[in-house]
């Protein structure tokens, strides 16, 4: 055996064949945390362009035909509707917690800067529809700008204000392959730890080879088991990320909003970009 092998063998196999499991393990605990706080993000993005629909086209159906209530400017109409989304989303919330759920819900907002990053929401929403302009403004361009102001929010764009969210899905993705090929790699390691003990068998002395057999033979059961926990923690992996997937929801999130903001668009006649627009929205909110 070369130098080199032998000191894989002698150093590096034994502790990774030990170390292999835990590492297993904690990578498993570590996906599923990561995998429901992604979740929770796109949640929380797709709870708040519902709300953002819900009081929008509750205030498309009060003004009905009378002209006293509406609103004609398209961005004062959504930042108002967007001012009272936020406020009763979070504000009220806080101000008047009847329930412990509420207490859960505020800790991990604050965990996660959920409010932060809706927040950041409505501000990039009313900084960019400004612009937009009747005569070449469609749902295309209203699309564009939704995807922009969700895909930049950078407190939705990292966990904990730390980590991407795009590396982490992606890291979170590929898990399950990772749990199958560090199971048979683990098999492996544990056999390699093994057979060099073979060669410390007497067949002259039978008893005490058979000792040595039966050794190895736990051994390799051992190895073994490693590649059987990789599949079964591969099949878990799976399922969270198939039942906890924040693609669909980000997904769902981003043509609710853009499809409210295009009702809102249809539902006014002008987008006047007047220095009033947060006064008259903050007087929507108290009225």
């Amino acid at each position: 055996m070369d130098p080199i092998s032998q000191f894989v063998v002698q150093h590096l196999v034994g502790a990774a064949a030990h170390i292999i499991m835990p590492l297993m393990l904690a990578a498993f605990v570590a996906g599923c945390g990561v995998r429901m706080m992604l979740y929770y993000y796109a949640r929380s993005e797709y709870n708040f362009s519902m709300e953002f629909e819900k009081r929008l086209r509750a205030a498309v159906g009060e003004m009905g035909e009378d002209e006293s209530k509406r609103i004609h400017s398209f961005q004062k109409f959504v930042s108002a509707i967007l001012a009272r989304t936020f406020y009763e989303c979070f504000e009220l919330r806080a101000r008047y917690k009847r329930r412990n759920f509420d207490h859960v819900t505020s800790l991990a907002d604050r965990l996660l800067l959920i409010q932060n990053g809706c927040e950041r929401v409505v501000e990039d929403t009313n900084r960019q529809i400004r612009y937009l302009k009747r005569e070449n403004t469609n749902y295309e361009r209203i699309m564009e700008i939704t995807k922009n102001v969700f895909g930049s929010n950078p407190f939705f764009n990292k966990l904990c204000g730390i980590l991407p969210t795009g590396l982490m899905s992606e890291l979170t993705n590929i898990l399950p392959g990772l749990f199958i090929i560090a199971g048979i790699f683990g098999t492996f390691l544990g056999i390699s730890h093994g057979l060099p003990e073979l060669g410390n068998m007497d067949m002259a002395k039978p008893d005490e080879a058979k000792h040595i057999m039966d050794a190895f033979l736990v051994s390799i059961s051992q190895a073994m088991v490693k590649s059987i926990i990789g599949i079964f923690l591969s099949v878990t992996m799976s399922l969270v990320n198939t039942f906890f997937s924040p693609e669909g929801l980000y997904y769902n999130a981003v043509n609710r909003f853009s499809t409210t903001l295009d009702l809102a668009w249809n539902e006014t006649e002008n987008n006047d970009a007047t220095h009033e627009v947060k006064e008259d929205a903050e007087l929507k909110l108290a009225a």
